[in-house]
């Protein structure tokens, strides 16, 4: 046998092995797709269901580590699975400020070490790399924990941690919203700093239209008819009304401050009127002498078909006991008479 027909014969065989190998994977199993989830990589693969999880990873190049898992086992058989899911070992450092720890988990997130290194995640804690990816084997993962400010807003403090510069960005980063009339301290401009005091207060303004008394006074008026230390009321007094309108602050809904910005009288106070007697012993005697005449010009009067009704005595202020009578008849006239 020549070289050339050596060489068909051996390339012949290789093809007729090849063929048999074929023949018999296919004796044993069902071609399928297959996804492959390598930490967030999704790979599809031709497989079947005959062989291996490992022989499926090595077909699409995937290499596993010595502490790496797959789900299901490396060395189970696909069967009917449709996905592979490969968790790969990681060994991480977690950094805290000083405090630092280093843990090993297999097919796990950024969030999943900081939890394991006993570090807490929150609002104020911002980290070096999404909590959400997965983690590869080396990583050194940082937290930063911000700055420590209190806020009171709406009646309530909290104690926050943050990573503002400003007083603004903090109020933005905690979601709070001013009203045009809120008043916040420090200064929304001012620099954010450790222990930081920040207090919004709530102010609004309101008109209250209320109804308030107006009192009425006493008026004194001299009557020399009156003997001196003698009082006489001529006039009740009563109050009055009016509604005022008042601007009023409130903080923190309660009440701060007011402004009077107007009123309206509806009802007139009336004075009380007080008659002081001014009169001396003379006067006094003049006036009773008057008024015994007073009494004879009654008499008088009446005989001719009138009669009077009031004489009433006007003093003069010089206190020289001279004056002029207030005379009033019957028939409604008036006379005045000088004494």
């Amino acid at each position: 046998m020549n070289v050339k027909l050596k060489h068909t014969v051996k390339i012949v065989s290789m093809l007729l092995a090849l063929c048999c190998v074929f023949m018999c994977m296919t004796a044993c199993g069902t071609d399928v797709k297959v996804k492959i989830n390598d930490n967030g990589v999704i790979t599809e693969a031709d497989a079947n269901t005959g062989m291996t999880i490992k022989e499926i990873l090595d077909d699409a190049g995937i290499k596993l580590g010595e502490k790496d898992e797959t789900e299901p086992k490396a060395d189970a058989k696909l069967e009917d699975a449709t996905e592979i899911t490969v968790k790969r070992y990681a060994k991480v450092t977690v950094k805290n400020g000083k405090d630092e720890k280093t843990v090993e988990l297999v097919g796990a997130t950024v969030e999943d070490a900081v939890k394991k290194a006993g570090f807490t995640l929150d609002d104020g804690v911002l980290l070096d790399v999404d909590k959400k990816s997965y983690l590869k084997d080396g990583m050194v993962i940082t937290l930063n924990s911000g700055i420590g400010v209190s806020l009171t807003v709406d009646g309530k403090t909290t104690q926050c941690k943050t990573h503002a510069e400003t007083v603004k960005e903090f109020l933005d980063e905690q979601k709070v919203k001013l009203g045009k009339d809120d008043t916040v301290s420090p200064k929304p401009e001012e620099k954010i700093k450790e222990g930081l005091k920040v207090t919004v207060k709530r102010v609004e303004y309101k008109e209250e239209v209320r109804k308030e008394t107006i009192e009425f006074t006493t008026e004194e008026q001299n009557n020399s008819s009156l003997n001196s230390g003698e009082t006489q009321v001529t006039q009740e007094g009563s109050n009055g009304e009016k509604e005022v309108t008042y601007k009023v602050k409130y903080v923190d809904g309660k009440k701060d401050s007011e402004k009077k910005v107007s009123e309206k009288v509806t009802k007139e106070p009336v004075n009380k009127i007080v008659e002081i007697g001014t009169a001396n012993n003379a006067q006094a005697n003049q006036f009773n002498n008057n008024n015994n005449n007073n009494s004879n010009n009654s008499q008088s009067s009446a005989q001719g078909g009138k009669t009077v009704v009031s004489k009433q005595a006007v003093y003069d202020c010089d206190g020289s006991g001279h004056g002029y009578y207030t005379i009033t008849y019957s028939d409604g006239s008036v006379e005045y008479e000088e004494f």
